[in-house]
């Protein structure tokens, strides 16, 4: 092998191991620490959302509000119907709870029925988010329109929160469901015939009554909720308003002002809700009237010295009274939810009844 050849291997084995072995040299010194960055957004509070309605407060004044309120005693409607499978669907927690989910209680009757509480109304929670889902986390069970008990044509529709209230607040039965064929005479097989406890949606909105009616529209675009659960203050607090489910009457005020107002701050604790509405001496008006056309109607005996129903077939004029105290009576608004309505139809039956 020549000098030339051997030298031409050197030079090529000294560029390999060149091209092989790393070139960076040792590591230098540590720079300076730069500047901090600016600080990011807090995040989202994982108990803010659940606080909106479990923090203690909130929860202990829905609490007492509930308990000092007619569906949280439930002594008339649960103890009688809430078991009764006809009836537990509004009468009872587990049957409304049913009726919401599945859309039927059945023909079972419910052994323990127990009155309403939080989750007879409020849906369980499900996704747990920040964003509530209105359709599965504390949102009202139902709040579609309502297709009416006594006419399936008519839709009851009031607002989404309040058409919760609507399904139970209205009439079973409607006036021409008793009325004889050819208009004459009106047929009662029961004592409880009528149209059945609580109408107030159908009052409010202006139907089923013996004549036709129009909504009440300045009470009708308040709505059950913002008249019944606007949150009170003062002397009001946890006994009006909320989940007492009483309407608030300093919430009457921000319409009803000037010498008439409602709101009288002088009353005693010991304050019946009965007549503290009176508007001008309206809802006494109306209780007068309802007094002077219950006289009438056991005149004619289709009312017992009680007021209850007397079984019977009566003309027609009695008949229209009779519905009509029925209807008034047992909305028990003496007159607010739709007062010109409510006075022509006890007018109708006192004018008709009277000698």
């Amino acid at each position: 092998m020549s000098k030339r050849l051997n030298l031409f291997a050197i030079l090529v084995l000294a560029l390999m191991v060149m091209f092989t072995v790393s070139c960076e040299g040792p590591a230098g010194e540590m720079g300076l620490t730069g500047a901090d960055g600016a600080v990011g957004a807090d995040g989202a509070d994982a108990q803010v959302t659940c606080l909106s309605c479990h923090d203690s407060d909130t929860m202990l004044d829905n609490q007492l509000e509930l308990a000092r309120s007619q569906h949280g005693l439930g002594d008339v409607a649960v103890g009688y119907a809430g078991g009764r499978a006809g009836c537990a669907q509004c009468h009872s927690h587990e049957g409304f709870v049913e009726w919401a989910t599945t859309g039927t209680i059945g023909d079972a009757n419910y052994t323990t029925p127990s009155p309403w509480q939080c989750s007879t109304c409020h849906g369980l929670h499900r996704t747990f988010t920040e964003e509530f889902d209105e359709a599965t986390d504390y949102a009202l069970r139902v709040n579609d329109p309502v297709v009416a008990m006594f006419d399936e044509t008519v839709t009851l529709d009031i607002d989404p929160s309040s058409n919760l209230c609507v399904n139970c607040h209205q009439s079973r039965r409607g006036y021409d469901s008793m009325v004889d064929e050819g208009g004459l005479t009106g047929t009662l097989t029961s004592s409880h015939a009528g149209p059945h406890h609580g109408p107030q949606a159908n009052l409010l909105s202006g139907n089923n009554g013996s004549m036709a009616g129009e909504p009440f529209a300045p009470h009708l675009g308040a709505g059950c909720v913002g008249c019944h659960m606007t949150e009170a203050t003062g002397d009001e607090t946890n006994i009006n308003g909320g989940h007492t489910f009483w309407a608030v009457a300093e919430k009457c005020n921000d319409c009803h002002t000037g010498p008439d107002v409602v709101f009288d701050a002088s009353r005693d604790s010991e304050f019946e809700h009965e007549g503290y509405y009176d508007y001008k001496g309206f809802q006494t008006e109306i209780a007068d009237k309802l007094h002077e056309l219950g006289g009438l109607l056991v005149t004619e005996g289709i009312l017992d010295s009680t007021h209850s129903t007397v079984p019977g077939t009566y003309d027609i004029d009695t008949y229209k009274a009779w519905w009509n105290y029925i209807f008034i009576a047992e909305d028990r608004s003496h007159g607010v939810h739709n007062p010109y309505w409510t006075e022509s139809l006890l007018d109708e039956g006192i004018t008709a009844l009277t000698p």
